[in-house]
């Protein structure tokens, strides 16, 4: 064997692992196509799903801040109503407080007037006064 039919054989050998290598890619090459048409066909499949979706999602934000913004109108106005509640209920607290302790003060009033005149009937010491009013009055 020569030299130049061992190189011819190297070549030939080369080229037939060259073409084995060549056809294993191609098929890997083929099955990758094929689930890259796959994604693409279920992409294509679930993209009018996915819009309507996101249609479905953007109607019910834009429900949910028009909900919002209801909610927090009738808060405000709960809080000014509130408000308003809380003022009037101080000034008829206020008014019927000062009902009150001016109809104590009354009663209070008139109890010290009762015991002051009970003092002067019974003397000052619970018993009955040996001498009539009119005597203090003009001994005083």
């Amino acid at each position: 064997m020569t030299m130049l039919e061992a190189l011819v054989g190297i070549i030939a050998l080369a080229l037939a692992i060259g073409v084995f290598v060549l056809v294993r890619l191609a098929a890997r090459l083929g099955r990758a196509a094929d689930d890259v048409g796959f994604a693409a066909r279920r992409t294509g499949e679930l993209m009018p799903a996915a819009h309507d979706l996101i249609d479905s999602a953007h109607s019910e934000l834009k429900t949910l801040r028009s909900l919002t913004r209801s909610a927090t109108d009738v808060a405000d106005d709960v809080r000014a109503v509130t408000g308003h509640a809380s003022a009037v209920t101080s000034h008829v607290l206020r008014g019927f407080e000062s009902e009150v302790a001016n109809r104590y003060m009354a009663i209070f009033a008139g109890l010290r007037a009762g015991v002051g005149v009970l003092r002067q009937v019974r003397g000052g010491n619970g018993s009955p006064a040996s001498h009539p009013i009119e005597d203090e009055d003009s001994n005083g």
